[in-house]
């Protein structure tokens, strides 16, 4: 049986902390529902992206990043994913990977629409893995979607094999030395408004299992658009898959090599033998 949940503004994740705290009790241990959310008007003014920018890397225009929208509406992925039919703990669940689909450019103080449903489960030898989908549209036409992959670790999952294209680069490769200081995690959750505990303090993190904290996979996505955007069709896909978490402070090698369509780029750590990031971008 389908539900869709229609909100009036886009949510305040804050007051959604009772239903985070007790989804510590789900097992994982159902099917996936089909289940959505949808909002149908808002828009985004420049001075809510203005600190996104700046921790990003984008200049000043007048339209969106695109993986600034994926951002935005988080909010509305964590008010589905607590949602009481649905079987997985939201703390603790691995966005390991994501792609978006620029149809084309949102331009600042344009009204648009956002529906978020769960899509199919995905196997993952290290957990039951699913899709979260998302889309915007512009007076009905769509102009940008956004597959997010979480994974729920435990025993080994179900459904369709993800069959993302696995970029390979070669010693053509361009590489570039990133430094990552210790209060980027925490600075791009205030940009952001993700407040994953594993990205802002080596304290906190070590509460989930982690030695120290981590950057954010979508900093690394963000971060990489910025270097593309004005050498990219306006109509683009973005795609990444996170292989291995990046400690900070960190220092790492970003790599991107020209393809008939766009390009292909990875993180890697300096000696280019452990991969962060694997990922492309290519022109629709």
């Amino acid at each position: 049986m389908s539900r869709n949940i229609e909100v009036k503004k886009m949510t305040n994740t804050a007051t959604l902390l009772p239903r985070i705290a007790t989804s510590f009790l789900k097992r994982g241990k159902s099917n996936i529902p089909d289940i959505s959310i949808h909002l149908e008007k808002t828009s985004i003014h420049p001075d809510a992206v203005k600190r996104y920018n700046d921790v990003c890397g984008f200049g000043n225009s007048l339209t969106i990043p695109a993986t600034y929208l994926h951002a935005f509406i988080f909010p509305l992925h964590t008010q589905l994913l607590t949602q009481p039919e649905v079987p997985f703990p939201l703390p603790g669940l691995i966005h390991y990977a994501n792609s978006i689909k620029q149809h084309r450019p949102l331009y600042f103080g344009e009204d648009f629409s956002v529906t978020c449903k769960l899509g199919n489960a995905i196997a993952h030898d290290k957990g039951q893995a699913f899709e979260v989908l998302s889309y915007i549209t512009v007076n009905g036409k769509s102009v940008w979607e956004d597959e997010s992959i979480y994974l729920h670790k435990g025993k080994e999952g179900i459904g369709e094999v993800l069959e993302w294209r696995q970029p390979a680069l070669t010693e053509r490769s361009i590489k570039e030395s990133w430094s990552l200081h210790r209060n980027l995690g925490f600075e791009f959750a205030m940009a952001s408004g993700d407040f994953n505990p594993i990205h802002l303090h080596p304290l906190t993190a070590k509460l989930f299992g982690f030695e120290r904290h981590i950057i954010h996979g979508m900093w690394s996505v963000g971060k990489i658009l910025s270097l593309f955007e004005k050498r990219i069709s306006e109509s683009f896909e973005l795609s990444a898959s996170f292989k291995t978490p990046v400690f900070l402070p960190a220092s790492v090698i970003f790599r991107n090599e020209k393809t008939e369509n766009g390009f292909d780029f990875d993180i890697v750590n300096n000696t280019q033998e452990k991969p962060h990031l694997k990922g492309f971008i290519e022109k629709l």
